[in-house]
């Protein structure tokens, strides 16, 4: 991949966020080119991607925040054209989101692909928890290649041949005639990859519970996650249940303390950490600025006497969600969390029996935390989706769930009137000009 050498090699240009720009450079992190020497060495290249993992394209801002406004829970009212054009659903090859985000995700890639290379030849004797290293290596890059085939990949149809380009060995030696121009793999194929990459997680790192990394249960949390996204529902059943019924985690009784404490909560199966000198932009583009504003749709969607419509504070004409509303930025992202794992298991129940109310139970824990009363037995599966969506909806906005979950349900048109293909983001301009192997996306053009 010539596009990608020339990023991971030489690094991204730093753009000024007044200029409608999102930030691309971590302000600290050692790049992938580093040399693997020593079991330090290997975990400073570790917290390398995840410092990559908190640049402005990917969960620093815009992958955490861009998936309500290319839906209905957040509106622009900024100057912007990159979230214009998201906010409008008519996202163009030339969109700066899906440029950088496309470039900075497969950075966190290739930086796993050296640790997964390299970290078992490593000789030092004192490299003790080279298994946990090298898990945590695949769980990250299972996560970022998850998180690319949901914003540029049929993510909803495993038969589909829009996958991704699986990058699986590091780019190195800077020599640039080495670098495959990959051609995308099928959907089914990334799927297959993103749970051999989450087994071989799973499997290194038993015991590890760290929820400021990508540790065990997150793991098996991510894998009830893709499970569900590919139509695995007893697959997915089983690892929400296992994450639940493990008692690692549990539901504060005030959602508010998610979001509002400092460091994790008793919710928080993988956190990415945030705090005074390592900043995200939440606060900025939500509070400071106006492009990722609450959409009316959602403030009004709330049942009366629902707890989490107090997780909003209305300030400078509009309301703002207050899961983002530190003034510093440290604002932790909530990548997994257990209310997540509740409602995959209420759907994956429900789907796997196919009976629209053999998840009810689980979806009473949720609406129990918020105040509200059970769910009365659903009719069918349409009332049961319509509830589920709003469930996840009320849960969930501002944390980079709500368009693919539109999309996932075959929503986007009856909800917006958008033309089927837009379920799928356009593979950036730049990359299709200089690989000759990649295909766009259907509906978009080429250049």
């Amino acid at each position: 991949m010539k596009k990608l050498s020339i990023i991971f090699i030489a690094g991204l240009t730093v753009f000024l966020m007044s200029c409608d720009i999102l930030d691309t450079e971590p302000q600290a992190s050692l790049d992938a080119e580093t040399a693997l020497t020593d079991g330090a060495s290997a975990q400073a290249v570790l917290a390398g991607a995840y410092s990559r993992m908190q640049v402005g394209p990917y969960y620093g801002v815009h992958f955490t925040l861009s998936p309500d406004l290319a839906a209905d829970n957040a509106r622009y009212q900024g100057f912007f054209d990159s979230q214009l054009e998201v906010n409008s659903g008519t996202v163009p090859i030339s969109n700066l989101w899906i440029s950088t985000a496309w470039v900075n995700i497969y950075r966190v890639v290739n930086i796993a692909n050296l640790l997964i290379a390299e970290v078992p030849n490593i000789q030092d004797d004192t490299f003790t928890n080279r298994e946990r290293v090298l898990g945590e290596a695949y769980a990250v890059r299972a996560l970022a290649y998850f998180d690319l085939l949901r914003i540029f990949g049929y993510h909803w149809d495993t038969t589909s041949e829009n996958g991704l380009p699986l990058l699986l060995d590091p780019i190195e030696n800077n020599d640039f005639n080495l670098i495959p121009d990959l051609a995308r793999s099928n959907v089914s194929d990334t799927y297959n990859q993103i749970l051999s990459d989450l087994g071989d997680a799973i499997s290194r790192m038993e015991g590890y519970t760290n929820n400021t990394r990508m540790n065990y249960w997150a793991a098996v949390a991510l894998r009830a996650r893709v499970h569900l996204y590919a139509g695995n529902y007893p697959q997915a059943f089983t690892d929400a249940n296992a994450v639940i019924e493990s008692g690692q985690y549990s539901l504060p009784a005030d959602l508010a303390d998610v979001f509002l404490t400092t460091g994790t909560s008793s919710e928080s199966i993988f956190d990415l950490v945030f705090d005074d000198q390592d900043q995200s932009s939440l606060f900025t583009f939500t509070f400071q600025r106006d492009e990722y504003n609450v959409n009316p749709s959602l403030t009004d969607s709330f049942e009366e006497d629902d707890a989490r419509a107090d997780l909003f504070i209305f300030t400078r004409g509009s309301d703002r969600p207050a899961k983002w509303s530190d003034s510093n930025n440290a604002n932790n992202v909530k990548v997994l969390r257990l209310a997540e794992m509740y409602l995959i298991r209420a759907e994956a129940a429900a789907f796997a029996n196919n009976d629209p109310n053999a998840g009810n139970d689980d979806l009473n824990e949720i609406r129990d935390r918020a105040g509200l009363d059970d769910v009365e037995d659903f009719a069918d599966f349409d009332e049961f989706i319509d509830a589920l969506l709003q469930e996840r909806r009320a849960e969930l906005n501002y944390e980079g769930h709500r368009f693919f979950d539109i999309v996932r349900f075959d929503k986007l048109g009856e909800f917006f009137g958008r033309e089927d293909f837009r379920k799928a983001f356009p593979i950036p301009r730049d990359e299709l000009q200089i690989q000759e192997n990649l295909v766009q996306n259907p509906g978009y053009p080429s250049n």
